[in-house]
């Protein structure tokens, strides 16, 4: 026999063998398939009956069931996959049960949902209201104008979501990842975001009262606008966060990082900020009549225009900080550090109430004029 009737032989031999296989793979694919589409098949057949709730709630399960990887037509890694028992889910039932949720969408209030894939779903006005979603996948989900009133949504994963407008009060977000999510109008009355990620949300316009963000990481979201008081943000990364122009009045934002934060034209009065590091932050025009900034790091920060009047600044460094038209009217400097008579040149003082620390010498020459030394 030629070289070349043997290689074709041989050729030939293999072929045969891969196609054997690759034939048993598929059978084990459709048949791992039709399980699950079987499966899936009760779900809709029962939808429209009074057992409805029970099956909308084997959908997270049905999702995470598995099967035979697929074998593609001379993708040879694929079919070792598929004859090694390799498993995978099936994304066309995924698809499918996730067309169900958009189409009920109005009625799964106090449905258990946990650990459901609603990534990309289209859930706009929604009623979640009590729901359990739990570990859910909610990524790129669209739930403007839901109603998730109640509903957990611990350990929830919503990146890019969008919840703008949603009614959103008393929801359990602990450990949950809200990464670029928009949460603009939504209303946050009593939500608990206790450990969870919020980075680079929007939340102009939102409703916050007693929410709770204590260990939450904030860093880069948007605030600007709002109304925090009676917000709890304690332990919270808020690095880079904007609450220009926000109503922080007497909040605790203890044991935070503040770091270039922007809090431009915010109220700060009353609030707690008590051994922070605003190191470099906006505070040009912020109100913090009577707050609590002891031991507090204010290098490079940008206080002008601000009213500090009534405010405690012992131990304070405001080494490097503007004070061009700041308010010290009876703030307490007297154990501040590093301010120069530059400084105070730049502020406005009044002089029967503002202290000064003992390296300061102000010697007034009359109600509005003095020479200071250091």
């Amino acid at each position: 026999m030629s070289v070349v009737k043997k290689i074709f032989s041989f050729l030939l031999v293999i072929g045969l063998i891969y196609t054997a296989l690759f034939l048993i793979a598929s059978q084990n694919y459709e048949n791992g398939l039709n399980e699950v589409q079987h499966t899936a098949n009760r779900v809709f057949y029962f939808l429209d009956t009074p057992g409805a709730q029970k099956t909308f709630e084997q959908i997270p399960k049905i999702q995470n069931m598995q099967g035979p990887v697929r074998p593609r037509l001379g993708s040879i890694p694929s079919l070792f996959d598929s004859l090694s028992g390799k498993q995978t889910p099936f994304p066309q039932i995924g698809a499918q049960l996730k067309t169900i949720i958009e189409v009920y969408k109005k009625s799964l209030a106090g449905y258990n949902l946990a650990r459901i894939d609603l990534k990309m779903t289209a859930l706009e006005g929604a009623d979640l209201s009590g729901s359990n979603l739990n570990n859910a996948n909610l990524q790129g989900a669209n739930l403007s104008g839901a109603d998730l009133m109640g509903a957990d949504l611990s350990k929830a994963k919503l990146k890019n979501a969008s919840m703008a407008g949603a009614n959103l009060s008393g929801v359990d977000f602990k450990t949950a990842r809200l990464i670029d999510v928009d949460l603009s109008g939504a209303n946050l009355t009593g939500a608990n975001f206790t450990g969870a990620t919020v980075k680079d949300c929007k939340f102009s316009g939102a409703v916050f009262r007693e929410t709770n963000f204590s260990l939450v990481d904030l860093s880069g979201t948007d605030f600007s606008q709002t109304d925090l008081s009676g917000v709890v943000i304690k332990n919270a990364n808020l690095r880079g966060a904007d609450f220009s122009k926000a109503n922080l009045e007497k909040i605790d934002l203890s044991e935070s990082d503040l770091r270039k934060i922007n809090l431009f034209a915010a109220n700060l009065k009353q609030a707690r900020l008590v051994a922070m590091n605003l190191d470099e932050g906006d505070l040009r025009g912020a109100n913090l009549v009577g707050a609590d900034l002891t031991g507090t790091d204010l290098h490079k920060a940008n206080l002008s225009g601000a009213d500090l009047s009534d405010t405690n600044l012992t131990d304070v460094n405001l080494s490097g900080a503007d004070l061009s038209g700041t308010t010290l009217n009876n703030a307490k400097l007297d154990k501040v550090k590093n301010l120069t008579c530059s400084q105070i040149d730049a502020a406005i003082l009044d002089r029967k109430s503002t202290q000064f620390p003992d390296y300061i010498s102000l010697s007034w020459t009359s109600d509005e004029a003095y020479t200071c030394v250091i």
